[in-house]
């Protein structure tokens, strides 16, 4: 999520309190001086100052709400480059280690097996993201019989996290925010040339692609 938008929006919420307040006090000011109309006339600026303070306070939660549960954000990159028939080399960038590797895929599509930690949603409103752990990469043969007839090209992933996200999440299963975990796979097309955003969602990885000239990240120096 933008955080430009949380902070505007705090910061118009928390002006209009302070607003509010000036007015509440001001108001019992002037009734201890019984200026009875000078007090009426800033009763009715607080309520129009509160009114305003309960309108923006109900939009701007249904906002947040929404690009909480809807938030993306991006994990890697892929580049297919074809060398010859049916064989394809797959540059991948992790952007959370800025980790570049290369696969050499048989097949017609490339395949990408995770493990996932989702959360409950008034979790993911409380700032809780759904997690990942990508597992292996993997050729895939769009053919049944030709992939039957064919031995898979399959590499593991897990030794490229800095972490091993499923065996930690083992030990706190007790947690009430747990919603569940469970093993996810995307699989598109490879073509030369073609570029995919990775994304992890709060309810898994989606892949997306992208028109790319180069596989270079702004994300990573490296």
């Amino acid at each position: 999520m933008n955080l430009s938008i949380e902070f505007y929006y705090y910061l118009i919420l928390a002006s209009t309190l302070l607003v509010l307040i000036f007015f509440f006090f001001r108001t019992l000011k002037m009734l201890k001086k019984k200026k009875v109309w000078a007090s009426c006339r800033n009763s009715s600026y607080l309520l129009l100052v509160l009114f305003f303070l309960v309108t923006i306070s109900l939009v701007g939660t249904n906002i947040l709400t929404y690009h909480r549960l809807t938030h993306e954000r991006p994990i890697a990159y892929i580049h297919i480059k074809h060398l010859n028939k049916q064989s394809f080399q797959m540059n991948l960038l992790l952007l959370e280690n800025c980790h570049k590797s290369s696969y050499i895929l048989q097949g017609d599509e490339w395949q990408m097996d995770a493990r996932i930690i989702k959360w409950h949603g008034w979790a993911n409103l409380l700032g809780l993201d759904a997690s990942y752990q990508l597992d292996r990469v993997s050729g895939r043969y769009q053919n049944i019989k030709q992939q039957r007839m064919n031995l898979p090209t399959v590499f593991a992933l897990e030794s490229l996290q800095d972490y091993d996200l499923w065996a930690l999440k083992k030990e706190y299963q007790w947690l009430p925010l747990l919603d569940a975990k469970y093993g996810q796979s995307v699989f598109l097309p490879m073509k030369n040339n073609l570029s995919y955003q990775l994304y992890m969602t709060q309810v898994g990885i989606i892949a997306r692609e992208i028109k790319a000239s180069s596989f270079i990240s702004e994300n990573c120096s490296q």
